[in-house]
């Protein structure tokens, strides 16, 4: 009988602390979920242990009472942090455009899809995000555009998503062109008239004119001229200021003039 209630008594030890573990790494979305899970568990395994204390008199329902509430309190805590790094990037991010009226939706990269250019986000229609809302990481540089739309999660498009186009400008020239993806983290300029002058260095931002995108946020930088005699247009490959590689959070514009 001994044995078997300090079994009991280490499983229960065991479950808070991977339960701990498991909120400590994973994401918002799933500390959220899992927090909900536990909730209506923490009762039957509080009585598990208080029972287990009365009757080996190994631990007094008072430690056992401050060790559980100790573990919840460390659960507590990782959320707060978790809500102040979120309130401390909007604020950044919102100071980085004061002029501009966005309305900004903090969210983390919690995937990617393997064959494509495609990157799971934690939040969805429960929190306003909608098929079509521009993707920008803290700088203004233009991530992508919202496909898929689940209650609690999203799909973002990237630009280099293969067959995606949007309109694009080349910095400080006001010279329309067109982006497209072409598949891992790749795309290209085209369309731009073969008159106009383009150099290796230019700087793409988006173009307001398809509606895809507000103006002027970065896209890359171009990095060769490509032309032909026989198409009166001219384009280029350009790098990417974005990659995931270089992210875990970004923001939805929900919002923008």
């Amino acid at each position: 009988m001994y044995s078997l209630l300090k079994k009991h008594k280490l499983l229960l030890l065991v479950f808070l602390l991977g339960a701990l573990l498991l909120l400590n790494v994973s994401s918002q979305s799933v500390r959220g979920a899992f927090s909900s899970f536990l909730s209506p568990l923490q009762s039957f395994f509080w009585q598990v242990g208080t029972q287990t204390a009365s009757l080996v008199g190994g631990v007094s329902h008072q430690e056992l009472e401050l060790q559980a509430e100790n573990f919840f309190l460390s659960q507590e805590l990782l959320v707060l942090k978790d809500v102040q790094s979120e309130n401390e990037r909007l604020r950044e991010a919102l100071l980085i455009a004061p002029q501009e009226k966005f309305d900004l939706l903090f969210v983390e990269i919690i995937g990617k899809e393997v064959q494509r250019d495609v990157l799971v986000l934690n939040k969805g229609s429960a929190e306003g995000v909608e098929q079509g809302m521009p993707v920008i990481t803290q700088s203004k540089v233009a991530v992508g555009i919202i496909g898929n739309v689940f209650e609690h999660t999203s799909k973002v498009l990237l630009l280099s998503f293969r067959g995606f186009a949007f309109d694009v400008k080349i910095g400080g020239k006001e010279v329309i062109g067109v982006l497209k993806g072409q598949g891992r983290y790749r795309v290209l300029l085209d369309l731009i008239p073969k008159e106009e002058e383009l150099q290796v260095g230019d700087t793409m931002v988006t173009s307001a004119l398809g509606g895809t995108f507000p103006d002027n946020l970065l896209i890359g930088e171009l990095k060769d001229v490509q032309k032909s005699d026989l198409t009166a247009f001219q384009g280029g490959k350009v790098e990417l200021y974005f990659h995931p590689k270089k992210e875990n959070s970004l923001f939805i514009l929900k919002n923008y003039p």
